[in-house]
């Protein structure tokens, strides 16, 4: 679909299951802004929308979490039939129609979420400020900056040349959407592309730092009702400094990505989950999760794709393929989140989005989109070189939270180091769309399991057909 196409439908459009009581005034396919603006809980109510629109199985409640992205990295290897959903995207046939369609419905469901939150940012630039209670105003302000810059990450590591590729930086991308206009921008460089998604993120970090109960001295008290509770489950001041982290170590900026991976290990604010607590049902190392997704339909993933008789299940080649990716049985992300469900063929399935009965209803229903380790695994890749021995604490550190109580040595090179961090991505981030991200990064010219030679064929997925015919495509 053409992002003109998108904005016309969605800029004067907040999203409808973001607040029923708007329906009951205005037609169910239009919504007056100004309406919707009015007082503060619209723009609570809005923002809430652009993370409904975050949550479709367009995004990340499906294709860009334990979908389409973990299929292109080959996390799930296994495709035995030509009727699986995703038996082509396996091969990279990004013609194929049913593939193409997905690839589609991620460029318009990241634009459309884009689109609503620009709307949002627009009016909060532009309203009388005394309407907002609090610190309110800051929050949803700083939400907002840095999930534009989030959404607009994650385009470009779909849809543009990753800069460690021949000319990267200077390739073009994509459209950054930070105006509110009908009509599409034009398309960037993939440098001036981060550069504007590091200024939405210093925004939403000068925002969020005094004033997000996250942060451990926080003129915010912490709350467990209300408004600013369940922080995780917003785009919070932590947040900002992890997706700061991921866009410096992906252009190639180790030390800032080293110092903005550290201070969300430094902080303390996130807890390794307590190993007792997994056979409980804490699936999701809730307690780790530094930004997440509320999806209240998970419970039918764990059917449609975790069940080794379903069509469509997401699984490795077999067991042997998973205790070979995990190294030892004593790793509870083995041992606790998968399962032999089928001995007689050998087949093993991840139970992490598992949604079990009797089970904590503050373990359900999560998708993670972003944890802790992920910062230590950043922090390591950028000491690597100039402090190694602190490389393989961090390894260390995550890998004694997971049971494995062998250490890795501190003399470890380079390069050893790198194939240390590889591993984890692989065992730490299954079902969470990242190791793909990690392939592209580095421009690796393989990818395990796959005998297609990876490159920009592989690496950039290609632009909606009408984005590309009517102008912003070239």
């Amino acid at each position: 679909m053409k992002l003109r196409n998108i904005l016309l439908l969605f800029f004067p459009v907040l999203l409808l299951t973001a607040c029923n009581k708007f329906l009951d005034v205005k037609p169910k396919t239009q919504i007056d802004t100004d309406d919707a603006f009015r007082d503060e809980q619209g723009f609570m109510d809005a923002l809430t929308g652009v993370y409904l629109k975050m949550n479709e199985n367009t995004v990340y409640g499906k294709e860009l979490s334990f979908g389409l992205t973990e299929v292109l990295s080959m996390q799930h290897s296994r495709f035995t039939s030509t009727f699986h959903e995703y038996y082509y995207a396996a091969q990279y046939n990004y013609t194929n129609a049913a593939i193409r369609s997905k690839i589609d419905g991620i460029w318009k469901g990241l634009y459309n979420a884009v689109a609503n939150d620009n709307s949002l940012i627009s009016h909060l630039n532009t309203t009388d400020q005394r309407m907002f209670r609090d610190v309110n105003y800051s929050i949803i302000r700083g939400e907002a900056y840095g999930l534009r810059a989030f959404l607009h990450f994650d385009l470009l590591r779909l849809f543009a040349p990753a800069p460690a590729s021949a000319g990267g930086l200077t390739a073009k991308a994509i459209p950054y959407m930070d105006q509110l206009t009908v009509n599409a921008l034009p398309r960037l460089t993939v440098q001036e592309i981060t550069n504007r998604i590091l200024a939405d993120c210093a925004v939403a970090e000068a925002a969020l730092k005094t004033t997000d109960p996250i942060v451990p001295g926080s003129t915010t008290p912490t709350t467990t009702t209300g408004y600013l509770r369940d922080r995780s489950y917003k785009f919070n001041y932590f947040a900002v400094k992890a997706l700061q982290a991921r866009v410096y170590l992906y252009i190639g900026d180790k030390e800032k990505a080293r110092a903005a991976a550290e201070e969300v290990i430094n902080t303390n604010a996130f807890a390794w989950i307590n190993i007792p607590e997994i056979s409980s049902g804490n699936k999701v190392f809730t307690s780790e999760l530094i930004f997440a997704l509320y999806k209240s339909d998970m419970d039918a993933f764990t059917t449609s794709y975790f069940t080794p008789s379903s069509t469509n299940v997401l699984t490795k080649t077999n067991s042997d393929e998973f205790l070979s990716i995990y190294e030892t049985d004593a790793d509870v992300r083995y041992t606790a989140l998968t399962a032999l469900e089928n001995t007689s063929t050998n087949l093993r399935v991840s139970t992490k989005l598992a949604q079990p009965a009797g089970v904590s209803l503050s373990y359900l229903r999560k998708m993670p989109i972003m944890r802790i380790s992920e910062m230590y695994y950043i922090a390591a890749e950028a000491l690597k070189e100039s402090n190694p021995e602190q490389a393989v604490a961090y390894l260390n550190t995550v890998r004694r939270a997971r049971n494995v109580l062998v250490d890795l040595p501190a003399t470890l090179n380079t390069e050893q180091i790198q194939e240390e961090i590889f591993k984890e991505y692989r065992k730490d981030l299954y079902c969470e769309g990242q190791l793909f991200f990690y392939y592209k990064r580095l421009n690796l010219p393989t990818i395990v399991y796959s005998s297609v030679k990876a490159d920009n064929k592989v690496y950039v997925l290609p632009l909606p057909d009408n984005e590309v015919e009517y102008g912003n495509g070239n």
